[in-house]
């Protein structure tokens, strides 16, 4: 079985920030000072494969406790909600050109999104960062920040600037608005600056999958899911049923590039057998969790 995996996006592998005529240095050393920054691909860690073939998985060096931790059998509902991923970020601190320092740490990101609520706590730890040479005295500031219509701050650990150094564990809370037949779809953007008194300051920001928000449960409430996530059987054996049926997602948007919304929120249901006599149809919700229910993949087969 192909594994389900959320796509991460990362900036420029190499984030070179000298800021000159940006942010002045306090106490300029003579010759050029600067920071510069330095990160990997966005790396995520969730697999949607049966969890026994995940049973032997080790765990990755610096990882926190109970990181990525699932539940077994896995569940639609955490498939369309979680996520983690870590970012490895080498900042260097620079004199003239050259290398006099070096700190290189870890950010873990560990995702709930919420079924039944606009508003999430996402946790993430910074790493213990393995310095070497002139690296001492790196502040560090967090500075998340989402979409229109999407609001969050830093919290926990990482709510304040630190020296970086030993690990440390904060949160980046969430609140989105959304109303009636307007779904909202954003990512996060995390951006790290980092300053040293003689130097000109760097920074490092990557951006994490895409959610999106809606308030179309009449059961749940407003919520917020992974839309590319897809649905499958409750034994975790193989897609739902609906995901199998063959041109499905073509010939859904062969339907709505035609101007018929089918999938969309408020829209009409494909087939008359959806709806009993004299009953008024329902709204579709966009977060249904139960693996076989049609409206729920043909909104996830929206272009």
């Amino acid at each position: 079985m192909t594994s389900t995996r959320s796509k991460l996006i990362a900036t420029a592998a190499t984030l070179t920030i000298a800021a000159t005529g940006t942010i002045a240095a306090s106490a300029p050393q003579s010759g050029t000072s600067e920071i510069t920054v330095t990160t990997s691909a966005a790396k995520s860690d969730f697999s949607a494969d049966n969890l026994k073939a995940r049973a032997a998985v080790t765990p990755q060096a610096g990882e926190p406790a109970g990181y990525r931790k699932q539940p077994n059998p896995m569940t639609t509902a955490v498939n369309r909600t979680m996520d983690c991923y870590h970012m490895p970020i080498t900042v260097r601190v620079k004199k003239n050109g050259r290398t006099v320092g070096t700190a290189k740490f870890t950010v873990w990101h560990e995702i709930h999104l919420n079924l039944k609520s606009i508003k999430w706590s996402e946790k993430i730890t910074v790493g213990k960062a393995s310095k070497t040479g002139n690296a001492s005295g790196i502040i560090t500031t967090f500075h998340p920040s989402c979409g229109s219509g999407c609001q969050v701050h830093a919290g926990g650990n990482l709510a304040s600037p630190f020296t970086l150094g030993s690990a440390r564990t904060g949160s980046a809370d969430h609140t989105c608005t959304v109303s009636r037949g307007h779904p909202r779809s954003t990512h996060t953007r995390y951006e790290f600056d980092f300053k040293k008194a003689g130097y000109t300051s760097g920074e490092a920001a990557y951006v994490g999958s895409t959610y999106r928000c809606d308030d179309e449960d009449r059961q749940d409430g407003a919520g917020c899911v992974y839309p590319t996530r897809i649905s499958v059987e409750k034994d975790w054996t193989k897609l739902s049923d609906m995901a199998n049926l063959p041109g499905i997602g073509d010939n859904i948007r062969r339907v709505q590039g035609a101007g018929l919304h089918i999938g969309y929120p408020g829209s009409r249901s494909l087939h008359p057998s959806h709806q009993g006599p004299g009953r008024p149809e329902p709204k579709r919700s966009l977060r249904s969790e139960r693996p076989a229910q049609a409206e729920r993949h043909l909104v996830d087969c929206r272009p």
